[in-house]
């Protein structure tokens, strides 16, 4: 099990998690301290190519990501989108909410039919744009895709393979043979990095991810 939000990624990992939520309940976590932090990102995907599942606790940042008060950015996160980006981080297999009424829960089971729009949690990364400039954070906005290439997925198995190309577990292995459409159907036709908000050269990655899987 291990915390995971938005606030707690772009924090350094020798803070205080309690000392995190007290900033954004303050006010006082500015924007020098919050960048992404790459030993956070990391992990994640370590995790995933150790076969290591996470269960996501904090998901909302103990409530403080949905408060207009508390919110560390410019305005307060939706439980969807808190939900969907504790979701497409590596290895995660779950996400925990504490619930104190029904209405709680209505808006935590929400995310089951949430469409994509509400679930879309980049606009707040934006406001922390030059950190995450040219990495993908699976946030889609790239789709739809002419070659039905599932991108966010490619990048998330791309990046776990990265971590050592030349021993890359069998299942991350077996995920991207499984994949309908692989990095070597891109068509190079560039429409997806027009649409990307964080600029990553995808054509070169489809490049990469099809000579480190070989298709």
């Amino acid at each position: 099990m291990f915390s995971i939000n938005l606030a707690f990624d772009i924090c350094a990992t020798d803070a205080d998690l309690l000392d995190v939520i007290k900033s954004m309940d303050e006010g006082t976590l500015d924007a020098e301290s919050r960048s992404l932090n790459p030993e956070r990102a990391a992990l994640y995907a370590l995790c995933e190519q150790r076969g290591v599942g996470i269960s996501v606790m904090k998901t909302l940042g103990a409530g403080k990501l949905i408060s207009p008060e508390h919110s560390p950015f410019s305005k307060p996160m939706s439980v969807n989108q808190c939900i969907h980006y504790a979701l497409t981080r590596p290895a995660v297999f779950s996400a925990l909410l504490g619930c104190q009424s029904r209405k709680h829960v209505e808006d935590a089971v929400s995310y089951l039919k949430a469409k994509g729009s509400d679930k879309d949690y980049a606009p707040f990364l934006g406001e922390l744009k030059k950190d995450f400039r040219g990495q993908c954070v699976y946030c889609n906005h790239c789709l739809p895709c002419p070659a039905v290439i599932d991108i966010a997925a490619v990048h998330r198995y791309l990046d776990i393979a990265k971590l050592d190309e030349q021993n890359i577990p069998p299942s991350i292995r077996s995920h991207y043979v499984g994949l309908a459409h692989k990095g070597a159907d891109c068509i190079d036709c560039g429409n997806c990095e027009e649409r990307c908000p964080f600029g990553v050269a995808i054509r070169k990655n489809m490049k990469q991810v099809a000579k480190v899987f070989g298709g």
